[in-house]
């Protein structure tokens, strides 16, 4: 229902012997001027077409376009004294500028980003991301906000073990190096661990060796013909070979007994003898001679 206001300043009139004292009043419907739609934006709702007039009470919303945010009111009515409650809003360009990251820097090159443009960052050593490598621009800035933040595992307890170096706080990354005392074994494979956000991994522990074995000692230019494991049952046995131009000298299997593995191959240089026709070919090392 439209509303009507008075163009006359009285509206009360009197009647006197001369007549009334005041002219008819005139009554007009309330009305605000047209609102067009904002650049880069569009009206949402609304009961009249646009560059039309409003009556009075009538609301207008707005909205903006993808890549622009709203400055200023979402919606505006038609007051009663004939003008808009507030300003019509300005659509402007979502934009973000590269934050700056505390204990760790920038990837993108880039310094203004639109609009669910990503922004990627990494953490110095010792610091770790707070949710993930990257953040989004959103109307409402960096989502989620970058950070690094500090990772710290606390001095390991190793029974029966010492660890090097040691510090009054360990990083993430920082790295430990352990030796288990005699009669008891690393219960992982190596004697390693390294400061990780879920502590650390893997858990640095000696366990009482009862007779087993750690893993095979290694030898120069020579592997294990199977992938070596944390711990072996006494009597386990494993075999080695040599790599290419080298050859086994001693026994290629090892024994576990009481804790302790049997003396292990060496891997020694080739010397190459073949006969061809009426020449010897010799090769050692690098030297190459003919012999008729």
């Amino acid at each position: 229902m439209s509303e009507y206001r008075m163009l006359s300043d009285n509206n009360f009139r009197e009647c006197k012997a001369e007549g009334w004292t005041n002219d008819i009043p005139i009554c007009e419907v309330v009305k605000c001027l047209p609102v067009t739609e904002p650049e880069n934006g569009r009206i949402i709702s609304s009961a009249t077409e646009p560059d039309e007039e409003y009556y009075s009470g009538q609301v207008v919303q707005f909205e903006c376009n993808s890549g622009f945010r709203l400055e200023g009111h979402k919606e505006i009515y038609c007051s009663e004294n004939g003008h808009w409650s507030n300003e019509k809003p300005r659509c402007v360009e979502i934009s973000c500028t590269s934050p700056e990251i505390r204990n760790g820097y920038s990837v993108s090159l880039k310094k203004i980003y639109k609009e669910n443009e990503i922004f990627q960052y990494k953490c110095n050593q010792g610091f770790e991301n707070s949710e993930r490598g990257n953040a989004t621009c959103t109307s409402s800035g960096w989502s989620p906000s970058p950070s690094c933040e500090e990772v710290t595992c606390n001095p390991p307890y190793i029974p029966n073990g010492v660890y090097s170096p040691q510090r009054i706080k360990h990083r993430t990354e920082d790295e430990i190096r352990y030796e288990c005392k005699s009669g008891f074994y690393p219960a992982t494979r190596g004697n390693t661990a390294k400061c990780t956000s879920s502590g650390w991994i893997p858990p640095p522990r000696c366990s009482y060796s009862t007779g087993k074995c750690g893993p095979p000692p290694p030898i120069d230019n020579g592997d294990l013909t199977s992938f070596p494991l944390p711990v072996y049952p006494t009597g386990s046995s494993v075999e080695y070979q040599c790599q290419s131009l080298y050859q086994l000298e001693g026994s290629k299997t090892v024994i576990c007994r009481n804790g302790k593995w049997s003396n292990p191959p060496k891997c020694l240089r080739k010397y190459f003898s073949n006969l061809m026709g009426l020449w010897k070919i010799s090769t050692y090392s690098r030297i190459l001679f003919c012999v008729k």
